[in-house]
């Protein structure tokens, strides 16, 4: 038997909470408008209680809606009721679950579509607004949604963005909408703020303290518009081109007024650049403002602040323990938070007309007028949009040009036999300076790869103590030593498991060989270990240590060998080369008027032959020259040349090339770590095996000993001729 429709009035039905799935107090204005303008389009459900009173199962909402309207005399017709048989309680709520659930709601999508029919179709938005009971601006937004470009539609159907996203493309022209849609290929392109900022990139927010300085109003008289956004509290500026102008200008009046009425000896702008150091500058004590000079009204106004955060303290702690309880009055609560929100507009009004007053200003203006005359103020824009005035400030002298950055600090100057004082150390640029600690890095890691003992410990020290010269975390074997030794490059196919395999089953001397030369890679002395604001900038006292370590005859040689003479004087200024002339025992007054060119050529060759060293390198630990073991063959200025080698004898002209070129690899890295350009008594060419492998299309594996390279080149062709040659 089919249920039957019975017709009651509304307030002889009763809401069914007990088998209400969606029990509560819940707003039914849509419900209203709609039933008052299409009347009820579905009967209730309901069911007979034991007392013969008909329960509603199914329909809640809309008998409360129907009471309302009839309470208001708007409906005064019957509700119709299917009545279900009597059933327990469980079926009851069952009923009224499917009904929930089966009834599927719309999309949002489809919703707003609906509303931009309506309108296209004559009804004006007041009367939408009437017929559905909403705010005008409601429908206004709902149109904008419904009108969205076809695409974002879909999108948005399909879950493909949500509707805050949509909201979001709701400021941006229709095409515009389906190209930026387009070309979103990433998931962060369709977020809401994403799309916000791509449709808004010369707007300015209206919160912005900016905005609220400059104002809508002179934003409007200037002629700016506004972003067309129906969903934000308050329209953006579209063009903050002009909003930047029209603050600097109304800044620019601000400090021509201070300056006129406070007579300071220079108001700034806070944007500008000289403005920017202010931290460095001294400024004036605010003097303490009498009570008599104070400006009427301002302790009236601190009284009344004072009060009316007193005021809200007590709201809080009335507030406090009603937020804790579960069984708090909701009612109460609305309006303690009201009146909470009714003190702070007090409090912003307050603060308002006290600053209005100025008592800052009224202070300072008992400063001399001779020391503001001296002193700078600056006014900006302040967080909350307000203008901002600091005054006091006293400029101090110019900064001085900073001292070159080095770690590698040269000894003090001492005075030479005779005289009364040192001269004063010739200053040279950080360019040089880092030439002279690119030259020192190379030295040191040269002798270091021979010492694996004093490797190992630079190794450990520097991964328990802060600026160490090892840099096992930059790219120091790229910026400094550059040492043609193994190393990775980016075209190398040798794997972890290949080097580990070779590394683990090397004989342990040969491995601490290897690990002490990639110590060295890691060494850098230059500006660029300099960090600034960190733990681990490279020091100084650090880098003294370590060469300290090193055997001191090695370590010379290598420092001479490694340092460019002429590119050096070149470089330095022209005392320099002066004071190497003079420190290699010749004549630096009877030199003095030579050309810079000529003078960095004399000096150069002095120094190659007495091997001398700037004062950033030799630091502390050696002296300016020292003559030492000079190579077969070189002439020292101001002796004859060694007469003829002896003819080669036929045992010496067939010395495999292997073994020349071993006793030429062997002595040039016990005699310097790479050539000069420069004639000297300290250096030798240096054979480039891997060069002459690499131009052969070998490819030396990782690991290879030296006799292993000179092998290769001996079994590739062409063979000994060239690797005598390059020897």
């Amino acid at each position: 038997m089919s249920p039957q429709v019975h017709q009651y009035w509304p307030h002889d039905l009763v809401a069914g909470g007990a088998v209400n799935c969606r029990p509560g107090e819940e707003d039914v204005s849509d419900l209203v408008a709609s039933i008052a303008a299409h009347g009820l389009l579905q009967p209730l459900v309901g069911r007979l209680t034991a007392d013969e009173t008909v329960e509603i199962i199914d329909g809640n909402r809309r008998l409360k809606a129907l009471k309302q309207l009839f309470d208001a005399g708007l409906r005064l017709d019957h509700v119709p009721v299917v009545l279900r048989d009597a059933e327990s309680e469980a079926d009851a709520f069952e009923v009224s679950l499917a009904a929930n659930v089966l009834r599927k709601p719309l999309h949002p999508v489809t919703e707003f579509e609906a509303f931009a029919q309506l309108a296209d179709a004559g009804k004006s938005h007041q009367e939408i607004a009437d017929h559905f009971g909403i705010t005008l601006r409601n429908v206004e937004q709902r149109l904008a949604l419904g009108r969205l470009h076809g695409d974002v539609r879909q999108a948005w159907l399909d879950g493909r963005i949500m509707g805050e996203a949509a909201r979001a493309f709701t400021i941006a022209p229709p095409e515009e909408q389906a190209a930026y849609l387009a070309n979103a290929t990433r998931p962060h392109q369709l977020r809401a703020d994403t799309i916000r900022a791509e449709f808004t990139r010369e707007s300015v927010p209206a919160g912005r303290n900016i905005a609220r300085f400059v104002g809508a109003d002179a934003y409007r008289a200037a002629g700016g518009e506004f972003v067309a956004d129906l969903f934000a509290v308050e329209p953006d500026f579209a063009d903050g081109g002009l909003l930047q102008r029209l603050a600097s200008e109304k800044l620019t009046s601000e400090a021509k007024r201070i300056a006129d009425e406070e007579r300071w000896g220079e108001v700034l702008l806070a944007d500008a650049h000289e403005a920017r150091d202010k931290w460095r500058w001294e400024r004036l004590t605010k003097p303490s403002l009498p009570g008599d000079q104070r400006p009427t009204g301002v302790a009236e106004l601190e009284e009344q602040l004072k009060a009316l955060h007193a005021q809200v303290d007590q709201v809080d702690d009335k507030l406090d323990p009603l937020y804790d309880s579960e069984e708090s009055d909701q009612t109460e609560i609305e309006r303690l938070e009201a009146e909470r929100r009714e003190l702070e507009a007090e409090i912003d009004r307050v603060v308002t007309a006290t600053q209005a007053l100025d008592p800052d200003r009224a202070a300072w203006l008992i400063v001399p007028a001779e020391k503001r005359a001296k002193a700078v103020a600056i006014v900006g824009i302040g967080h909350d949009g307000k203008l901002s005035i600091e005054r006091g400030y006293v400029k101090g002298k110019a900064a001085s040009k900073p001292e070159p950055r080095t770690a590698l600090p040269a000894p003090a100057p001492k005075a030479p036999a005779g005289a009364e004082e040192a001269p004063e150390p010739t200053r040279l640029s950080t360019a040089l300076l880092d030439d002279l600690a690119l030259t020192a890095t190379r030295a040191t890691a040269h002798v270091l790869a021979e010492h694996p003992r004093i490797a190992f410990a630079a190794l450990v020290a520097s991964q328990v103590a802060w600026g160490a010269p090892v840099r096992l975390n930059s790219e120091g074997r790229f910026q400094g030593p550059a040492l043609g030794w193994p190393n990775r490059e980016h075209g190398t196919n040798t794997a972890f498991g290949e080097a580990f395999r070779t590394c683990i089953t090397m004989p342990e001397e040969r491995l601490h060989q290897m690990v002490a030369r990639f110590v060295a890679h890691s060494l850098d002395f230059t500006s660029k270990a300099l960090l600034n604001h960190s733990l681990n900038s490279l020091k100084p006292e650090a880098v003294q240590d370590l060469r300290c370590a090193l055997p001191a005859e090695q370590h010379r040689k290598a420092l001479v060998g490694a340092f460019d003479a002429e590119a050096y004087f070149k470089a330095a200024p022209k005392q320099e080369a002066l004071n190497a002339i003079a420190d290699c025992g010749d004549d630096a007054g009877k030199h003095s008027k030579l050309k810079k060119g000529d003078l960095a050529a004399l000096a150069s060759r002095l120094a190659g032959t007495h091997g001398w060293l700037p004062p950033v390198l030799r630091g502390e630990i050696f002296d300016a020259t020292a003559e030492l073991p000079r190579v077969a063959g070189d002439v020292v200025p101001g002796e004859e040349a060694d007469a003829p080698a002896e003819p080669i004898s036929a045992s010496e002209e067939h010395q495999s090339a292997a073994e020349a070129a071993l006793q030429i690899w062997k002595d040039q890295e016990e005699e310097t770590p790479e050539a000069v350009p420069i004639p000297s008594n300290y250096t030798q060419k240096t054979p480039d095996l891997r060069a002459i492998l690499k131009q052969r299309g070998v490819t030396v594996p990782f690991g290879a000993t030296r006799e292993h390279i000179i092998g290769l080149c001996e079994t590739s062709e062409p063979a000994a001729a060239e690797i005598e040659e390059a020897a």
